[in-house]
C-alpha cells in the first residue's frame, strides 16, 4: 500500500513545499537554485532586508549542523564575505547530495542543552513529532543522549498547522524557544525520518499499524 504519493513526500519533504503551511511558526526563510559562479549576488539579494541578523544555511531538506561554524551558521547576513565561505563550504561538503538547491533560514535563540560530544554544535531542547493524517502519532527527544526532556504539550500551539501540511505522513521537529514559545525547526517526510532511540516502538509501530488498516466491516 503507497501511503505518501511522489508529490506529497516532495512537499512534505523539501522545505519550499511545507513553508507556507507553517509560516507562522518557523523562521524567516528565502531559497534559491543558484549555486554556480556568481550565485552570490542571488544570494545577496534574497537577503537583502535581514540586516545583521544571523542566518542558517541548509538545502532543500539537509543542513550540516555538525560542521556549524565551516558550513552552518553565518553571523551576518549583510556580510557577504561569510554567507560566500560558509554557503561555498556547504556546498563543498554536500557535493553530490545537494538536494533541489539552497535555503536561508533567520537564525532564533532556543534553550540551549550542552554542545554535541563530537561535532560541538550547539544543541537545543528539541523534539521529533511523527505527524500521521494531520494527527500526531508520536512525541520524542530529538537527542537520545540527554536526561531530563519531558515533552509536555509540545504540538497543542502547532496542531492546526499539521493539518495543513499535504503529507498524510511527516515528522516536525519542534523545539523551544528562550522566550519559552515553540518554533518548527524542520518538517521532514515519515518514511526516511529517523526513530530517536527513545522513541517507544512497542506502542509506536502498533499505533501506526492500526492507523492505517482500513475499518474492519
Amino acid at each position: 500500500m503507497l501511503v505518501t504519493s511522489p508529490e506529497a513526500y516532495a512537499h512534505g519533504h523539501h522545505l519550499p513545499g511545507w513553508y507556507d503551511a507553517v509560516k507562522a511558526w518557523t523562521p524567516r526563510s528565502v531559497w534559491t537554485r543558484a549555486v554556480g559562479a556568481g550565485a552570490e549576488d542571488e544570494w545577496m539579494r534574497l537577503l537583502e532586508g535581514w540586516g545583521d541578523r544571523p542566518v542558517l544555511v541548509k538545502d532543500f531538506v539537509k543542513s550540516r549542523k555538525h560542521e556549524w561554524a565551516e558550513a552552518c551558521f553565518i553571523p551576518s547576513a549583510r556580510d557577504r564575505a561569510a554567507v560566500s565561505r560558509v554557503t561555498r563550504r556547504f556546498l563543498e561538503l554536500q557535493g553530490e547530495d545537494l538536494n533541489e538547491g539552497l535555503v536561508f533560514r533567520e537564525y532564533v535563540e532556543l534553550v540551549p542543552l550542552e554542545a554535541h560530544p563530537r561535532s560541538g554544535m550547539p544543541r537545543v531542547r528539541e523534539f521529533r513529532v511523527f505527524v500521521l493524517g494531520g494527527r500526531p502519532l508520536l512525541v520524542t527527544p530529538y537527542w537520545d543522549d540527554v536526561d531530563g526532556m519531558e515533552a509536555g504539550p509540545v504540538v497543542e500551539a502547532f496542531a492546526e498547522d499539521f493539518a495543513h501540511v499535504r503529507s498524510p505522513f511527516f515528522t516536525a521537529d519542534v523545539a523551544q524557544r528562550k522566550d519559552g514559545t515553540w518554533t518548527l525547526i524542520e518538517i521532514g517526510d515519515g518514511q526516511v525520518s529517523g526513530l530517536p532511540e527513545r522513541a517507544n516502538l512497542h506502542t509506536f509501530f502498533p499505533e501506526l499499524k492500526s492507523r492505517l488498516e482500513p475499518p474492519s466491516r
